[in-house]
């Protein structure tokens, strides 16, 4: 039976009026995509900023007086502890002019600075050694890419050893590298990842040098050399991924000697001279430096070797 009165429009209820219209797929992807590239750039340019607010961080110099050391010091002795004890030679290169760290799009293009009097000529004993020991710049901001946790346990001794040697070699005139850091190598560092990045914010600057016991066949001498191995394998020595490093690098191995019987004085001798673990039978892969280690005196060889076995 028909009405001549129009149809009723149908009932509205109270939560219809808060629901949206259904979106188009692409609608909905594009929205989607819009909000994830908003956050990416949001990310990029927080690590950015942060980066930058950390390299310009000033931070509490060390008080100490160096140069009576430096004057009394044998840069024979620096030199060996450049070029093999502590791997300076790595980033700094044979002449301390500076070598190749890293060229990678996503770590960045990274040289070692040019420290030689060329670069050096005004700044005191005092300043380099704080850059050495401590990782600070002469303005208190943090080196960039400088390892200095490694070198914390040096004696003012080495550290002056080290400072005479960098004094005493030829002034090569060449501008250091400026270097640039990728996006992995920033996002790390403020992650706090990547130690070596702003070394000298892991460095107490309170903390004075350590003591250096006689050069000897001795495990307080082993134990005094193995200090620049724990910026790998850890402050205990039992290695794991290494911080910050590149993400070829296998883990740092346990180092714990008196661990593991396959160790002997003679297995660890033919490993340093060689380069060839003892365990697997292969080289050794980077980033161990066993082509510094080829370069230990016997001394120093059985130094480590008593320390590193004693380590249960």
């Amino acid at each position: 039976m028909s009405s001549d009165y129009p149809e009723s429009p149908p009932e509205i209820g109270l939560f219809d009026y808060f629901r949206t219209p259904p979106v188009p797929m692409k609608r909905l992807i594009l929205r989607v995509l819009l909000i994830l590239c908003l956050l990416v750039v949001a990310a990029v340019a927080f690590v950015a900023i942060r980066f930058n607010v950390m390299a310009q961080q000033l931070r509490p110099l060390p008080d100490f007086t160096i140069t009576a050391e430096v004057k009394a010091a044998d840069p024979a002795l620096g030199k060996r502890i450049y070029a093999v004890r502590a791997g300076c030679v790595d980033c700094h290169g044979e002449n301390l002019a500076g070598a190749v760290v890293m060229e990678n799009g996503a770590m960045g293009s990274v040289h070692g600075a040019n420290i030689t009097p060329f670069a050096l000529k005004d700044w005191t004993d005092e300043e380099i050694a704080k850059a050495i020991r401590y990782g600070i710049r002469p303005d208190g901001r943090s080196l960039e890419f400088m390892p200095s946790f490694d070198f914390t346990g040096l004696s003012k001794g080495d550290v002056a050893a080290l400072v005479a040697y960098i004094r005493s070699v030829p002034a090569v005139d060449v501008p250091s590298h400026t270097n640039s850091f990728g996006p992995v190598a920033k996002t790390l560092a403020v992650l706090g990842k990547m130690p070596v990045m702003f070394s000298a914010a892991s460095i107490d600057p309170k903390l004075g040098f350590a003591e250096k016991p006689t050069e000897a066949a001795t495990v307080e001498f082993g134990d005094y050399l193995a200090s620049s191995c724990k910026g790998c394998h850890g402050p205990t020595l039992e290695g794991g991924r290494i911080p910050g490093g590149d993400p070829s690098w296998p883990p740092a191995p346990n180092i714990r000697l008196g661990t593991n019987p396959v160790w002997t004085a003679v297995s660890f001798a033919s490993m340093i001279r060689t380069g060839v673990s003892p365990i697997t039978g292969n080289k050794i892969r980077p980033p161990m430096p066993t082509h510094l280690l080829q370069h230990l005196n016997p001394v120093e060889i059985e130094a480590l070797w008593k320390y590193l076995d004693s380590l249960k």
